[in-house]
């Protein structure tokens, strides 16, 4: 299978559930399912030359597990168990990632590497939910951005769980002040990269802080005090809306410049500049036009009455 490209806007939705999927529990690991892991991956790695990176057999044991784990864990909800859409952004991007971190994308995209995985067990990747119609190969940007907010969403949880820690001596307080600097210094790196582009990134940031805000007032018992630190409290930090302040301002600041170069004031300045400007070798010609410039212009505005009027009152 060749390498299918994402495109700029990619779907950040399934990041809030970053706390979860980056900590599935161990509980459906099995004996058969450990050596099947071995041996699937053993085969995987011989059959495509990559033995040379270690790296890779643990990519492939710990695919598999993620990949059994999410199909299994709605077998109680649902007669036939199967992944999520939402499990299949993760998979993307969780394989997108360790691919790109281990130098392994260079030499096989997220597609290839599922494609030829699959082959070797076809019966055990067989959710009703296709995999391969959801991994593309995600640009730099956009994957880094993922990486941040799932960092943010999986550093929230963290507070709030240490918000409610029974433990509360001195090493379990440096803790929550870590945490809340981590989640406060990530976001303004988000909002930072905002400003290349990244709409929906932008709009998947100002949900977490929602987010975020409505987690720690939601009555927390807050045992160790995370309040008080200095990085509680996301910033009022936007520099995507402020830059936009800016254009908007210089765009009405310069209105009335564009509008001067159109009147009989912008015209007569245009002429006698053009004089100066071809007359400016002469250097004893050059200082009388440029003094008198300014005695010309004067003389201008004020016979210019109607002009003046007009341009600065709309009434008499």
């Amino acid at each position: 299978m060749s390498c299918k490209y994402g495109s700029s806007k990619e779907n950040y939705t399934f990041l809030r559930n970053s706390p979860y999927y980056g900590n599935l529990i161990q509980g459906f690991e099995t004996n058969e399912l450990k050596q099947k892991r071995e041996d699937v991956c053993t085969n995987f790695i011989n059959d495509n030359s990559l033995r040379e990176n270690s790296s890779v057999k643990e990519i492939c044991k710990e695919f598999m597990y993620m990949y059994n784990y999410l199909n299994k864990i709605h077998s109680s909800q649902k007669k036939d168990k199967t992944i999520t859409d939402e499990d299949c952004h993760f998979m993307n991007y969780w394989l997108n990632l360790k691919l790109k971190k281990n130098n392994i994308d260079t030499s096989m995209c997220v597609n290839d590497f599922y494609d030829k995985l699959r082959i070797k067990d076809e019966s055990f990747f067989s959710s009703p939910t296709l995999l391969e119609k959801h991994l593309h190969v995600i640009d730099s940007g956009n994957l880094k951005n993922m990486e941040l907010l799932y960092e943010l969403y999986d550093t929230k949880q963290k507070i709030i769980d240490e918000m409610y820690n029974q433990d509360i001596t001195e090493n379990k307080k440096e803790l929550c002040k870590t945490y809340t600097k981590k989640c406060y210094d990530i976001y303004i790196e988000g909002m930072d990269n905002c400003l290349n582009g990244y709409d929906d990134f932008y709009e998947a940031l100002k949900d977490f802080k929602i987010s975020y805000n409505y987690a720690i007032e939601w009555d927390p018992k807050d045992l160790k005090n995370c309040q008080f630190s200095q990085y509680f409290y996301l910033p009022n930090y936007d520099p995507v809306l402020e830059k936009q302040r800016n254009i908007m301002a210089s765009k009405i600041l310069s209105a009335p410049l564009i509008l001067s170069f159109y009147t009989p004031l912008g015209t007569f300045l245009r002429t006698k500049l053009n004089i100066v400007k071809n007359r400016w070798m002469n250097s004893d010609e050059y200082e009388r036009e440029l003094s008198s410039l300014y005695t010309d212009i004067e003389d201008n505005i004020s016979n210019n009455g109607e002009y003046n009027i007009g341009y600065y009152s709309e009434t008499n």
